[in-house]
């Protein structure tokens, strides 16, 4: 009898161990990380508008900028020119400016369109102002 009770308990031990395995086989095991914030933007130094030849005074001219640009969360894009005196300097990033950007390799094409007066000596490498590009989240 004793021996009946104890094959008894040792198959009920043993079908427990074998369900209580099986279980845990079939879990789900959730797996986490806290993911640094990527804010990038690149743009060039120097914009040579016309591609280096010569404009008159009052002729408007344009040139494309590529901006290269990476974000994890949403951002937007914004650009502020500013000419210099006796110059204008307009950037086709529209007000109030681009939204939903995000990726890894974000390319955004900025065309800007510069005039000069009279006022202006001829020669190479007149300054005709700066433009200031922003990507805030």
């Amino acid at each position: 009898m004793k021996r009946t009770i104890i094959i008894a308990l040792s198959v009920v031990a043993l079908v427990f161990g074998v369900i209580s395995y099986a279980s845990a086989i079939g879990d789900d095991t959730t797996v986490k990380a806290n993911v640094k914030t990527m804010l990038e933007l690149t743009a060039p130094d120097t914009v040579v508008l016309n591609d280096g030849d010569e404009f008159e005074p009052d002729d408007s001219v344009t040139a494309p900028v590529t901006l290269a640009a990476r974000s994890n969360k949403p951002a937007t894009l914004t650009a502020s020119p500013a000419p210099n005196t006796n110059a204008t300097l307009a950037s086709s990033v529209p007000t109030p400016g681009v939204a939903n950007l995000r990726g890894g390799n974000i390319e955004y094409i900025d065309t800007l369109t510069a005039s000069v007066n009279w006022d202006f000596d001829p020669g190479t490498g007149v300054e005709i102002g700066k433009v200031t590009y922003s990507l805030v989240q």
